[in-house]
């Protein structure tokens, strides 16, 4: 996958015959429509499902777990709108836009399906495949009024849209219970808590008496066996589900672990 900074600002996404599971830190605040097919979004509370036809704002600085559902014999379709920071820093300075207070925002906001929503997205379409090129004018154009648009329809989202501050520092255990199975690098846990790496280290280990790395790996193992044993699913559905990203590698970890593979957990499921 291209770094952010060099993938285009507006782009469009196309799946057939299968859905596509992923999860996701989400580093820029982006706009999308649903085309076709659907988007569940898991932000590690509840599932929220975007639907053909749905416009959505996904949230810097969150994480999220989605499924990519092509509709019956279809494509997945949809089109999206990244916002880098020094594009929103100077929209807020052209228009004297700033952050008036601190919003807690979910992961992934739901919008509401206005004219101007829509009338934005036709004036892409004839336009795609967009440049990748950082400053290419048009491209700029685009995303001011696309900024412009989302604030005419849900002005509240000047607070969360030109927020330019870093995460604070947070209750780490609530936030580490609740996002364990997002498959993060420790640095990255310790950013989203508003903590350096040396800090989260120290402040784990004060509330778990347990290095954070092998925490994680009982933690995910331990809900793996749970979701095979007690929720009858397969090690193929589970490994990304709890935060592992190669299939062999779960296994390998889950016998360490158990004494036996999760294949023999699940087989266990089907004799009793």
């Amino acid at each position: 996958m291209a770094p952010v900074n060099d993938r285009p600002r507006i782009m469009s996404s196309c799946y057939t015959g299968r859905a596509v599971n992923g999860e996701s830190f989400i580093a820029e605040h982006a706009l999308a429509f649903q085309i076709s097919g659907s988007l569940k979004v898991y932000d590690g509370n509840e599932d929220k499902v975007f639907t053909e036809g749905a416009f959505r704002l996904s949230i810097r600085n969150k994480l999220a777990k989605f499924v990519k559902i092509p509709p019956p014999n279809g494509e997945y379709k949809s089109l999206s709108i990244a916002f880098d920071r020094e594009t929103l820093m100077k929209v807020a300075q052209k228009y004297n836009l700033a952050a008036v207070e601190k919003v807690q925002a979910l992961p992934v906001i739901e919008l509401r399906n206005h004219r101007f929503l829509s009338n934005f997205v036709d004036s892409l379409t004839p336009y795609l495949p967009f440049s990748a090129e950082k400053n290419d004018p048009f491209v700029q154009i685009k995303l001011e009024e696309a900024l412009l648009v989302i604030l005419k329809v849900h002005p509240e989202l000047k607070n969360v849209l030109f927020d330019f501050s870093e995460p604070g520092k947070i209750d780490l255990q609530a936030f580490m219970e609740q996002n364990y199975m997002f498959n993060l690098k420790i640095p990255r846990f310790a950013y989203l808590t508003g903590r350096s790496l040396s800090a989260f280290k120290r402040d784990f280990e004060k509330n778990y008496n347990i290095v954070p790395s092998r925490w994680l790996l009982q933690k995910r193992l331990n809900e793996a066996y749970f979701l095979i044993k007690e929720k009858n699913k397969k090690s193929s559905e589970v490994y990304v589900e709890v935060g592992f990203e190669d299939l062999s590698h779960f296994s390998y970890v889950f016998k360490k672990q158990f004494g036996f593979p999760p294949s023999e957990l699940a087989q266990q499921n089907i004799s009793r």
